[in-house]
């Protein structure tokens, strides 16, 4: 089984300065759905933005709300 480790208290602050090996995921802090980002899906206008402005536009597709929070870390096998 391979769960998501976040690194705790950290944030790049930009989205291009976060690491190519660090996994990024996205969860809704209304409904607690969590799923893994690509920042490959990010609009060409958003690749130099900061995580708190592409935070504010996380909407999720379960619930719909736009409470999402993109945590950092890494998938480690148990």
């Amino acid at each position: 089984m391979v769960r998501f480790l976040e690194v705790p208290n950290w944030d790049p602050g930009y989205v291009n300065t976060t690491p190519q090996h660090i996994a990024i995921m996205a969860e809704c802090t209304a409904c607690g759905d969590r799923r893994e980002f690509s920042m490959d899906r990010l609009p060409a206008s958003l690749h130099y933005a900061q995580i708190k402005e592409v935070e504010r536009r996380l909407k999720c597709s379960v619930c719909g709300a736009k409470a999402g929070k993109l945590r950092f870390g890494s998938f480690v096998a148990d």
